[in-house]
């Protein structure tokens, strides 16, 4: 029997298998496609999705290879009427966002997993599953079914894993049709930013892409009867006319690379669990891709879904933990939806009305350093909490970060070498104790009731190996924190016995008190 089999070697897939197996529990990767897809799809990296990869080992060189973007410039009738600096640092976003293409990310995360031991089994189409209290048997086309403890659907949209467990995925439509095209192209128009042209019903964005003078163009497509997927010629004609025509950008010829259309909906699902088969990324949740939230929400998925399974795989932590996953994610999906929606809503105008307010008010809005701040930080995924959730307890007002609270990637020592808060999580917890005085090396973290090695045993004996003993740099007095493997504080206070009990509740109840 496996210990998980994950449908769909998408980025979810793949980063959730890197998280399970980081954490030494197999885990099984199978897709229906029978090879990598080199098309980009989605291409933007927040600064969250960003961290869950360098937290998985598999961020790579992806920073230097992809475009840095500065700025949103939109357009409105042929002038420039705002400037969005998006990659203008904030106290609470430090870098940038990034442009690169899916096959970029998903390839890095195939390394990763190489390097773990694990591989992604192509051409292994599932075809149902049927779970009983004690695990799952996995149906696959022309292969014998797989028994496995636990089930995952990473597998999008169209998932057959939340079908065959009857997951509800209701939703609506928010805008009929889109069409993309990856071009090469030479624009007069800046390459540190994402251009946007309005003109009433009409929009088009271009978006610089990795490589020489590479772009994609996306518009909405014209209201007509659905045909089915519109012919490349077709795409690419409708694209470069209306950044002729309509955006007015001069250029003589562009070089189609890849060519799509897609619908947007708005769906959510109505569980992420259902015994033992789980959701998530666009299993769980798909939206329009405007803000670029789509991979990185499932991104985050993955990382707060494999640290909890690790421990119930392993028999450290009861079911019920597991249940804590859909408590903390399925609010940010709805968030994401929602915002997503009113934006494309809004950008596209849908009325005559809506387009006066989009030209008059909401695009010159953007200008405003305290709006360009708010949605940067949103945009940015690094402001998530799961504060008042199942595992944060009552949050007091008081110091923080709080428990639920993301904390920032802090420096610190161990074992007297310096090293990041977050280069030493991925797999593993952290437990952050302050220097014990000025006069005591950071390197012997020994300044709370019971001292380090009291600390540690608390630490380990519940948690197993999984947790890293760090000082900080910060004062004395500060209370101890323990943090989640996926950055987010676990628990702060001052006694191994607190925190003891602490462990108790999480593991033995799936919920904190």
């Amino acid at each position: 029997m496996h210990a998980v089999v994950i449908a769909g070697a998408g980025p979810t897939g793949l980063a959730l298998a890197c998280g399970l197996l980081a954490a030494g529990v197999p885990a099984r990767l199978v897709d229906r496609a029978t090879g990598p897809a080199g098309t980009s799809r989605a291409l933007g990296l927040q600064p969250r999705g960003a961290e869950v990869l360098d937290r998985t080992g598999a961020l790579g060189d992806l920073p230097q290879r992809s475009r840095p973007i500065g700025q949103v410039r939109a357009h409105v009738n042929g002038t420039l009427m705002a400037r969005l600096d998006v990659g203008r640092g904030t106290k609470l976003v430090r870098k940038p966002g990034l442009l690169v293409s899916q096959a970029e990310i998903e390839a890095g995360l195939r390394h990763r997993l190489e390097k773990l031991g694990g591989q992604v089994e192509w051409g292994r189409e599932l075809t149902g599953a049927d779970q009983d209290e004690k695990g799952v048997t996995v149906r696959l086309a022309d292969s014998p079914p797989l028994r496995a403890d636990w089930l995952v659907g990473c597998d999008g949209a169209h998932s057959r894993v939340r079908k065959a467990a009857g997951i509800g995925f209701p939703g609506v439509p928010v805008v009929e049709r889109f069409l993309l095209a990856d071009v090469r192209v030479t624009l007069p128009i800046p390459r540190d930013a994402v251009s946007v042209w309005l003109r009433g019903d009409q929009l088009l964005a271009a978006f610089p892409l990795p490589g020489t003078d590479v772009w994609r163009l996306m518009a909405p497509a014209a209201q007509q009867a659905d045909n089915g997927p519109a012919a490349t010629s077709d795409v690419l004609d409708t694209l470069t006319g209306l950044l002729r025509e309509h955006a007015r950008v001069p250029f003589r010829t562009a070089e189609p690379l890849w060519t799509s259309t897609f619908r947007i909906h708005r769906r959510l699902a109505t569980r992420y669990r259902q015994g033992r088969v789980l959701l998530a990324g666009d299993s769980a949740h798909i939206h329009s891709p405007v803000g670029g939230q789509g991979m990185n929400t499932g991104l985050g998925d993955a990382e707060n879904l494999a640290w909890k399974l690790a421990l119930v795989a392993a028999g450290r932590a009861d079911h019920a933990l597991l249940d804590t996953y859909e408590a903390e994610r399925r609010p940010l999906a709805q968030d994401v939806l929602e915002t997503t929606s009113a934006m494309t809503r809004m950008i596209v105008g849908e009325s005559p009305l809506a387009r006066v307010f989009r030209d008059r008010v909401g695009v010159p809005l953007m200008n405003r350093p305290v709006v360009q701040r708010a949605i940067w930080n949103q945009a940015s995924q690094l402001g998530i909490s799961y504060r008042g959730g199942p595992l944060a307890g009552r949050s007091l007002p008081g110091r923080r970060p709080r428990p639920g609270d993301r904390v920032p990637d802090v420096l610190c020592t161990r074992n007297g070498e310096p090293t990041r808060l977050h280069a030493e999580l991925g797999p593993h917890w952290a437990l952050l104790l302050p220097p014990a005085s000025p006069a005591v090396p950071p390197a012997v973290p020994t300044p709370l009731p019971g001292g380090g090695d009291r600390w540690a045993e608390t630490v380990h004996r519940k948690l197993g190996d999984t947790v890293t003993v760090l000082a900080t740099a910060g004062e004395r007095g500060h209370p101890a924190m323990l943090v989640r493997p996926d950055a987010h504080l676990a628990w702060r206070g001052s006694t191994p016995a607190a925190l003891d009990r602490w462990l108790a509740d999480l593991l033995d109840h799936g919920h904190t008190r």
